[in-house]
Parts: structure tokens; sequence; C-alpha cells
């Protein structure tokens, strides 16, 4: 009986041994654990600010954008203008002989006006949206 229980004894003593070499490193992972936790958050709040940082710097690019698509308005504007102008000179060219130089002259130079009074307003347009493009940045 002495025997078992010194046998018994001796189990206890290695089970416990064991017991507390496990709890050893059970607080060494649960350590690793809230390392690695941590470290997440860290990571996260690093990405997450670096995405905010890229989103500052590409927001200066919405006004270039809202002006590009009002100039490439204009554009197609001035594309109907030409094509305007471009049938009023095909027209032009065929009335040619029903006309002598002096009205051809006079033709000619009330085209110009009309495209020079064109280059003005898109001047003028470009001019006023630069303003308003101004008035609106702080």
């Amino acid at each position: 009986m002495s025997q078992s229980i010194e046998v018994l004894n001796l189990r206890t003593q290695r089970d416990f041994q064991y017991v507390l070499k496990m709890e050893t490193q059970m607080k060494g992972l649960k350590a690793k654990f809230r390392q690695i936790e941590d470290d997440r958050k860290t990571l996260m709040t690093k990405h997450f600010q670096e995405l905010k940082e890229k989103m500052g710097e590409l927001l200066p690019l919405i006004p270039v954008l809202e002006q590009y698509k009002t100039d490439a308005k204009l554009i197609t504007q001035f594309k109907e203008e030409i094509r305007n102008l471009s049938a009023v000179l095909t027209g032009i060219q065929e009335e040619i002989g029903a006309y002598d130089y002096e009205e051809l002259h006079q033709r000619v130079l009330s085209l110009e006006t009309r495209l020079r009074d064109c280059m003005k307003k898109l001047i003028d347009l470009k001019k006023r949206k630069e303003e308003e493009k101004r008035q609106v940045e702080p």
C-alpha cells in the first residue's frame, strides 16, 4: 500500500510539474496572442491612415475633372460652330461664280469677324470659368 501511495505521489508530482510547465507555456502563448492582436490593430490603423492620406491627395483632382468636363462641352460647341462655318464656306465656294471680287471679300471679312467673335466668346468663357474656380477655391 505504501508503495502504491508512493507511486501515486510520484505520478502526482510529475503531473503537477507538467501542469506548471504547461501553465508557463499558456501564459507565453497568451502574451503572444495579445501582441499579435495589438500589432494587427496597429497595422489596420496605419493602413487606414495611409488610405485616408491617399484620398486627401486625390481630392484636388475633383475640380480639375469638373473643369475638364466643362472644357470638353465647350470644345463640342466649337466643333459644331466649325461645322456650321464649313457649311457656309462650302456654300460660298458654290456661289463663287455669282459674286464679284468685292462681294466675296466682304463675305470673307464677315466670316472672319464671326470667327473672331467666337474666339472672343471662348476666351471670355474661359476667363469666367477661371474666376469662378478661383472664387470656389479657398
